[in-house]
Parts: C-alpha cells; structure tokens; sequence
C-alpha cells in the first residue's frame, strides 16, 4: 500500500527518497504548484535567484550526497567584513585578521579572541538551558565586542533573539559554520532537481496542486488522506512535513497534547529578504558586511558560486527580525540604503529585485527554556502510530536545512521500520491549544 509525504519541500522530498530507498510505494502530495519550498531558485537569463540567502552546511551536505544528491559550488573565504560604527573592517576568523582589525579597540580585540579561542572547547551542554545574552553576559563581553558575538550568532542561525535563543545550540552551530559553508553553483534548485531526479528513478510519484484537506484516522493510524477536491487515498503511513501549526490543523483532534502546546508556543525565525541580480557588479568586493550596529547582512554570492553570468552578480541582502519586530517600507529602505552604500550604481544594472518581508527562515527558535533542539518534537510524537513529523522544528539534532534532512530521513525510517522506540518529547505545560488560521497547508523546508 501507499505511504504518503504530505509536502513537498527538502524535507518532504528526502523522506520521499529515503522511504522509497526502503522498498515503499511513496505518494507525494504538494499544495501549491511548485515544488522545493524554500529551497526554489528563480533562473532567468543566466542568473540563479534563491529565496533569500541560503548557504549549506557539511552535514546536509553530506546526507544528500548519501541519497545520491551530489552539488558543487564554493566556500566563502574572502572578502568577508563587518561594519562596526562607519567602519567597514575584516570580519574576524583567526589571530591575524583580529589583530589587523581597525575597528576593534585593543579590550575588544582581547575579548572577541578569547571568545573565539574557547569556542572549540567549550562544554556546549550545560548551555542548552542558557540564552545566547546570558552566557555572552557572563563570559564578560559588553558594548562592540558584544555586539560583534551577537552577529557571529545571527550570520550562523538567522536567529535575532539572545533572549531566547539556546547559546548551546548557537555554540554548536558556529561551530559548523568554521568548518565551512557552501554555496551552491546553479542556485538550491539543484539540490530539489537532484532529489526529484532520484525521486522517480525509485519510482516515487509527485504530484503538485495536491492540497491534504484532512486526515481519515481509525484506531489511532492514518488510514486515508483526503484532498480537497474529495479525493481518498489510502495509506499504509505518513510522513507530514508541514509548519508546527499547519501540522496541529491537519491532525486536529489526533494530535497529541504536547505537540499541540509546541505549536502554540513557538516562535519562528524571520527575515527580511531583498535578492538581487544585477548585470554588471559595481563592486566585486567586498564579498560580504555583517552587521553589528544593526541585524543586517549583505553578501555577493556569485563571487562564490556560479550564478551569474560573466559580468553580472547575485547579492542577497538581509535583516534578521526580532520576534515582534514588524517590517515596512522603512526596512526595505535600509536595505537598498546598504546596497547604495556598499554598490553605486546598482539601480542602473538591475536585471531582477525580489523582496520578501518577513520570509520564514525556521519554523521554531530553539529554545534555552526548552533545553534547545531537546525541546523539539521528536519525529514519532505527532500522534498516529503510523504518521511522522519532519522539518527544521523536529528532532534533536541540527538547525535549518540540516534539521530538514536529518529529520526527514529519520522519520521515513521510523515509518518504514515500524520502530515504536521513538517517544514524543514533554513540553512546558500549558492550557494554549493550537486553534485554526490563516496559514496555508503548503510545504516548507
């Protein structure tokens, strides 16, 4: 019989690949009429536009290539500054680029250097119940070094949140992040193009404009999906890999308590995106400025990757929001403002500009209330014995397209194995429970 992925996002396309690589008949049900999600590259004329800037870590890289999805592209590793008051200085990574920074005092230097030499070593664990602003605070770090340690955190999470943020989990990450990111020749389409590729060499079926009305439950398992369109589906199991909250909708009265009071609380981590592909760069460097005065990100990511034709580039600007922080035409204005500053010129050799607002780059912060990533769902705490959750908010292991793969081919495991040893995950108690919204039932990543 069937097993059915409800979305088809990353993570809804590698828990389709892994449980076909399982043996399954795997049926993949996607809302809207583009596959990827997130992970969606625009291509036109010889660019490569993504959604935002994305970047991919060792690990995901390396459990795609171990489904067979195998991308190429560079390592950012020049070029990268930081602006600190009107100064644009090198974004410190070792002993000579800090030294050499004009923009750090002497006492700021010492401290950034400390923090960065204990970051290898440092017991991350006892972390995992401290915010990022609680431990910055007590190893010392005040005024530009501070806020230089808050941008290191913010470029490796996309989380503008000290307050809540676990600093174990930041630790970790930044930790990833030294090791080495890549971004991708072609755009992240290449990596949903290799996924979909594998996808129907395995014999799996997609199918788009599929939108998953609800779920047919008896027993306590999924025994039928049904569409809008009055479509049944019969189902052996289920992998859902929607937002927590569209999640909690679609199993309504199935969902398990603990996963309904995660979904009300959580909090997701925003940006505000402009992408931009331009004909002709004004200027090739520098190659990225991090913000430190203020959460804001620019970087020229073809000057890594293959994007773009010969004289033209990508550069993807962005401001990382605070939970509450809301997004109007004065922050689209700042944003241009650092392209004008950082690119003269640019409005003359646009080939395309899109903006997003407030794009959703994770569906949860991890936590320092919740322990960090062992406040998640696990991928067998949905409800159903037969149903798994997946996506950047499931699972103890990894943030961002990582937690996506990672999750992902553990919860097509879980399903196609049957292994009842995973337990759902006991979350803060809390009256809330998750009510409808607006929020569609399309894929995420």
């Amino acid at each position: 019989m069937t097993h059915v992925v409800i979305g088809a996002g990353l993570s809804g396309l590698v828990a389709a690949v892994e449980l076909a690589s399982q043996g399954r008949e795997v049926l993949v049900l996607e809302a809207s009429g583009a596959l990827g999600g997130r992970a969606q590259t625009h291509r036109s004329e010889g660019f490569a536009l993504n959604l935002g800037p994305h970047a991919l870590y060792p690990g995901a890289e390396r459990q795609l290539a171990e489904l067979g999805v195998n991308v190429t592209g560079g390592v950012p590793k020049r070029g990268l500054t930081m602006e600190v008051g009107d100064r644009i200085a090198p974004l410190p990574g070792d002993a000579v680029t800090l030294l050499g920074n004009g923009a750090l005092g002497w006492n700021d230097k010492l401290r950034v250097g400390w923090l960065l030499g204990r970051l290898g070593w440092i017991d991350a664990d006892p972390l995992d119940r401290v915010t990022v602003g609680e431990w910055l605070d007590a190893m010392g770090l005040q005024g530009t070094a501070k806020d230089v340690a808050l941008a290191v955190v913010r470029i490796s999470t996309y989380v503008n949140a000290s307050d809540r943020m676990s600093a174990g989990v930041a630790i970790r990450q930044i930790r990833g992040a030294l090791d080495g990111v890549r971004y991708l020749d072609g755009g992240w389409a290449t990596i949903v193009d290799g996924l979909l590729e594998r996808a129907r060499e395995l014999g799996v079926v997609v199918r788009s404009r599929a939108k998953v009305e609800r779920l047919e439950v008896e027993a306590g398992r999924v025994v039928g999906v049904m569409l809008r369109d009055g479509e049944r589906i019969a189902t052996e199991g289920v992998v859902l890999t929607l937002s927590p909250k569209a999640s909690v909708r679609l199993l309504g009265e199935h969902a398990r308590p603990s996963l309904a009071t995660f979904a009300a609380d959580s909090v997701a981590v925003r940006a505000a995106c402009l992408d931009v592909a331009l004909r002709r760069l004004p200027r090739r460097h520098p190659s990225l400025i991090l913000g430190t005065n203020e959460p804001t990100y620019v970087s020229i990511h073809s000057n890594v990757a293959a994007l773009a034709p010969t004289d033209g580039g990508v550069i993807h600007v962005a401001r990382y929001l605070a939970p509450d922080e809301r997004v109007d035409g004065a922050t689209r204005a700042q944003l241009e403002g650092y392209l004008d500053r950082s690119q003269p010129g640019w409005r003359d050799e646009v080939e395309e500009v899109r903006w997003s607002p407030a794009m959703t780059v994770m569906h949860a912060i991890p936590e320092a209330r919740d322990g960090g990533l062992a406040g998640r769902p696990t991928v067998a705490s949905a409800g159903p014995t037969n149903l798994a959750l997946a996506g950047d908010w499931v699972g103890p292991e990894g943030l961002l397209a990582d937690a996506c793969v990672t999750s992902a081919r553990a919860a097509a495991r879980w399903i196609a194995r049957g292994d009842r040893e995973a337990q759902g995950v006991t979350y803060r108690s809390s009256s809330k429970v998750c009510g409808p919204d607006s929020e569609s039932l399309s894929s995420t990543t």
